[in-house]
């Protein structure tokens, strides 16, 4: 059997995009042998929307997401929670 010479799996992605940028340049088959077995649980009655942003908007929730170590979803949201709870009062 010929050996396959691979890159080492990182032990941690910073982020899902480096994940993705990692993955979309090599093959899980070249790495059966390192694959474990998982359980996982799906919650499949929670919904996500799509919503629309402005270029701007969006460019500037990514900067402050960063700069927190968060994607723009979780900026985004934290940031529409906060606001909907004050508007509320």
């Amino acid at each position: 059997m010929k050996k396959v010479k691979r890159d080492p799996i990182p032990k941690e992605f910073r982020t899902l995009k480096e994940a993705g940028e990692f993955w979309d340049t090599h093959s899980a088959a070249d790495y059966w042998d390192q694959m474990e077995d998982v359980e996982m649980k799906v919650d499949i009655q929670g919904r996500r929307f799509v919503v629309l942003l402005d270029d701007a908007i969006y460019r500037v929730a990514q900067q402050r997401a960063k700069a927190k170590h968060q994607s723009p979803d979780e900026f985004v949201n934290q940031l529409l929670r906060k606001e909907l709870a004050r508007a509320a009062r």
